[in-house]
């Protein structure tokens, strides 16, 4: 459950549970003044009542005094008295003893549930007459106007509540959206688009609270793994350029010697004049070829800014392999690329796209200590983008890598994209080539799956958007 809801329960819940204590003392309290109401009036009018009752008996006998109580008894609406007798004592509805106990003349009230009558207020005032216990007066008053009460505060508390309840759940919904969801939502936004590695789009938030501050510092975080992926994708790129020193090193072996030869053949005179026409063209030739090569290796070395434009990836990859191919002549790989059957433009940074290329490629060079084939194809697919890159189905140019290798072990296939993961030894490899290759991938609006099997060899799919045309 979400946050607001969870607020606005529990502000609910809070104000249920205050209105229902608070009811609940205010039916215990009037209850306790109902109580003090009732003792007093029975007690007032019992005192009274067993007075003259005593009066009147000594004067003109015990049926005078009862015609006195049936008189008194008729000018009650709410209140029933009547005189119980020594001899009916038993049908009283409370304990004979604590009745006993009681003195001559103090009224003794009780709530007793009769089962006839339902719940009623009972007051007992004992009767004497020359020192002789004669019997009691009993006064008895239903509960009615408790139990209404009680029913009408039940009711009002209800309804408060509801109202209350009510009240508050849209002032905490609404205040909820406004001061936690908006925010929350835009924080978890912008946390998401940081995972895809896409940095740009500052959360900007108007308030001068703790999520205010948590946005700044997101903010200030993003620009602090701008400046660091570019770093780590720089270290990998130099990191590569290592790798294919050792290729570009021979491919400048062969024109070298080739320029040496003939230099020092024009050098010691031994060749004519055409020769040495001749020969100059061959060392312009290799200076060009040995040009050509240095230009490719410290064009990819070199640090650039990102810059997407409409480009041919087929291209792309071709001057890829070129530069490539001594790596892989070296480890006995053959580098193929398929023949497309389709356009193959897409907007992308020629830099950025070329470094995922190349690792790819060296990944899969690794891979194959024995030598073997690696081939690219490229190939327009529709294809549905994983939940995290969101989107409908569309339509894609997928860049296929495949070697023959020693594949991915399943274990090892959820973190092959994790930087500084790898199943290298130590000094062959840093984890950072698929990490970085995923992160270009992912600026780039599209995603990389692999698939892998021991022995066999692994395929690595990059999916990027097709170039929209002019």
């Amino acid at each position: 459950m979400k946050i607001v809801p969870k607020l606005t329960l529990a502000l609910v819940g809070g104000t249920w549970l205050l209105l229902a204590v608070s009811g609940g003392l205010r039916i215990q309290r009037e209850r306790r003044n109902f109580e003090a109401d009732r003792v007093r009036d029975h007690d007032m009018i019992g005192r009274s009542l067993a007075a003259a009752a005593v009066a009147v008996w000594k004067a003109d006998g015990e049926q005078a005094a009862i015609h006195a109580i049936d008189a008194v008894n008729r000018h009650f609406t709410t209140i029933r008295i009547r005189w119980v007798g020594s001899d009916q004592m038993s049908t009283l509805p409370i304990d004979l003893r604590t009745l006993e106990a009681g003195s001559a003349g103090e009224p003794l009230t009780r709530a007793v549930r009769d089962h006839r009558d339902g719940s009623r207020w009972n007051t007992f005032v004992p009767l004497e007459v020359d020192g002789m216990r004669r019997g009691v007066i009993e006064l008895s008053e239903p509960m009615t106007t408790e139990q209404r009460f009680v029913r009408s505060v039940v009711a009002e508390t209800i309804a408060m509540t509801l109202a209350l309840a009510g009240v508050s759940a849209v002032l905490a919904f609404v205040m909820g959206q406004w001061l936690v969801g908006t925010p929350v939502r835009a924080l978890s936004d912008k946390a998401r688009r940081v995972g895809r590695g896409d940095f740009s789009g500052p959360v900007i938030l108007k308030s001068r609270d703790e999520l205010a501050d948590l946005a700044h510092e997101m903010n200030a975080m993003s620009d602090r793994l701008v400046a660091t992926v570019q770093q780590l994708r720089h270290a990998d790129r130099l990191a590569t350029v290592g790798k294919l020193a050792s290729g570009v090193a021979h491919e400048l072996g062969t024109p070298l010697n080739v320029v040496t030869a003939r230099a020092e053949m024009i050098s010691s005179g031994e060749v004519t004049s055409e020769e040495s026409k001749e020969y100059a063209g061959v060392i312009i030739a290799a200076c060009q070829r040995m040009t050509k090569t240095i230009r490719r290796l410290l064009q990819f070395a070199r640090r650039e800014g990102a810059q997407k434009e409409r480009r041919d990836l087929q291209e792309l990859v071709r001057e890829s392999l070129e530069l490539l191919r001594p790596l892989a002549d070296k480890g006995a790989v053959r580098l193929e690329i398929a023949p497309s059957c389709g356009e193959t433009t897409a907007n992308f940074d020629a830099g950025q796209i070329q470094q995922a290329v190349t690792n790819l490629v060296v990944n899969a060079i690794q891979a194959m200590p024995q030598g073997g084939a690696i081939r690219i194809s490229l190939q327009r697919d529709r294809g549905l983008p994983p939940a995290d890159v969101g989107g409908g189905q569309t339509e894609y140019l997928c860049m296929r890598v495949q070697d023959e290798g020693v594949g991915i072990a399943p274990e090892h296939l959820q973190h092959v994209f994790e930087p500084f993961f790898t199943t290298k030894d130590v000094g062959e490899g840093t984890g950072l080539g698929l990490a970085v290759t995923y992160g270009i991938v992912r600026e780039h609006d599209g995603w990389i799956t692999v698939e892998s099997r021991v022995h066999v060899g692994t395929t690595f799919s990059v999916y990027l958007p097709v170039a929209k045309n002019a």
